[in-house]
């Protein structure tokens, strides 16, 4: 079952078109990652599928329905936002409570979501007095009061430290497996979403240019993708690029080059790769085949795309 179908979405404020002409879908049980640069019109998007901007073509429904000023859909969803505000003088367990009598549910349900994100020990603590991961696991706990099939969150691991992020995404696949609840995650943090995501949707100037599981989308961009992991990969690159021909493509980040080659010539790159890295001085880390990063996923994508 899908519980987001955006069909033709469009939306532009003035003569700046945030998104245009975008398709996706996420189904039922499903964690998906939105992912793209800032800018590249996630929160608009996001917006749209939850109601808060009325597109200017196009159809989005969720959970079947139109979700445009539909007070209906907006308490069957669960929302985080990148900067989450409430109350800050509350007490974090006081605040759910409220939160639990206006959906008309039993205020033991305030304490039963603290303790989905373990924040059980922080239950008579103000919200001013959490730190930035705590306050986003409070605002997870916050969006579960209702028990929703399906959160929706937006630059939810922003401005976090690998530590605080690391926890909140552990939440967030054991919310899926233990209560099949849905994500639709946006960011443009990427390495951290392989953790979780089982499918995405790489969106870009307001277009999903590449959408489905993540092992189809491996499949298809990432085949054939060497991995040089060396402590010299632009200078290294520059002379892949410039002395092997049967080199298709490269990529290279601070850790280490990827490399696409004509077929057959995997073995060829093994031994060409440690020749020139001898001849500048380049320590080679390691050699691996099929081993791309979701950030590299999205990079070979948009590049496909620009190709065609």
């Amino acid at each position: 079952m899908s519980l987001i179908v955006a069909e033709g979405l469009s939306k532009r404020y003035g003569n700046v078109v945030a998104v245009d002409n975008l398709n996706l879908s996420l189904e039922e049980g499903s964690v998906t990652g939105l992912i793209g640069p800032n800018g590249a019109g996630k929160t608009t998007t996001i917006k749209m599928i939850l109601g808060l901007l009325k597109p200017d073509r196009g159809v989005v429904k969720v959970f079947g329905q139109d979700p445009w000023d539909n007070t209906a859909i907006r308490s069957m969803v669960g929302v985080v936002y990148e900067k989450a505000f409430f109350p800050a003088h509350q007490k974090t367990l006081e605040y759910l409570r409220r939160v639990c009598r206006i959906f008309g549910v039993p205020e033991s349900r305030a304490m039963e979501v603290l303790e989905v994100v373990n924040l059980q020990e922080a239950s008579d603590r103000e919200i001013r007095a959490l730190s930035a991961g705590m306050l986003q696991k409070f605002a997870i706990a916050h969006a579960l009061v209702h028990s929703p099939k399906l959160i929706v969150a937006d630059e939810m691991t922003a401005n976090l430290d690998p530590q605080a992020r690391s926890e909140l995404l552990e939440v967030v696949l054991r919310l899926n497996k233990d209560e099949k609840v849905a994500f639709l995650l946006s960011s443009h943090i990427l390495p951290e979403l392989s953790m979780v995501c089982d499918s995405v949707a790489i969106i870009n100037r307001g277009k999903v240019w590449a959408f489905g599981k993540l092992t189809d989308l491996y499949e298809k961009y990432a085949v054939g993708i060497i991995r040089i992991s060396t402590d010299s990969s632009y200078a290294l690159e520059a002379e892949i690029r410039k002395k092997l021909s049967y080199v298709k493509e490269s990529d290279s980040d601070i850790r280490g080059i990827s490399v696409r080659v004509v077929e057959g010539k995997e073995d060829d790159l093994y031994e060409d790769v440690l020749k020139l890295a001898k001849n500048i001085k380049a320590k080679i880390l390691g050699i691996e085949t099929g081993s791309a990063s979701l950030q590299e996923l999205y990079r070979m994508a948009i590049t496909a795309k620009e190709s065609e």
